[in-house]
């Protein structure tokens, strides 16, 4: 057999072994990837006090987890993997200060951690993150009635448009 064609059946063999690890790792329902990228609760516990930083409470509606867009975004995560991942990252970033955890920062700490995110280097996790999941996050934020209240709206102003500025 000539040092070619030994290769070419080494490399088929590694890719049989791979593609059935695959199928056998689906089959039981252990697929070892998507296992370690479950949230933990310390990585859930950070991704709310971050949004809580970048949607906090005031007087007239709650944090961005006081309504649930901590969960609504995870939940939304599941269904990309790159989110998922940069939700994942992010988290692991944010707590990794050489302190406590990100959600046991104080909220000074913590909000002068997310400025500087605003503005580190877009091709780098922190501020892929910041700008990434802030978009989203307002987004569904405002979404909700809760938030509506002390604002001059009573509701979006989609499907129906906007009023003719006559009336």
């Amino acid at each position: 057999m000539s040092k070619k064609a030994e290769l070419q059946s080494n490399e088929r063999r590694q890719l049989l072994k791979i593609v059935g690890a695959f199928f056998v790792g689906n089959a039981i329902g252990i697929h070892p990837a998507f296992a370690a990228t479950l949230p933990t609760d310390q990585e859930r516990k950070t991704f709310a006090a971050f949004l809580d930083v970048l949607l906090p409470r005031d007087e007239h509606s709650g944090s961005a987890s006081d309504l649930g867009i901590d969960v609504k975004l995870r939940a939304f995560s599941e269904t990309d993997d790159n989110y998922h991942k940069l939700i994942k990252f992010g988290c692991q970033w944010l707590n990794m200060t050489g302190g406590p955890p990100f959600s046991e920062l104080e909220s000074q700490q913590q909000i002068a951690l997310v400025e500087w995110m605003t503005t580190s280097d877009w091709n780098q996790i922190p501020r892929r993150f910041y700008t990434l999941v802030r978009q989203t996050a307002i987004e569904l934020y405002y979404s909700e009635p809760a938030t509506w209240a002390g604002t001059a709206i009573d509701s979006p102003p989609q499907p129906l448009g906007y009023m003719p500025p006559w009336q």
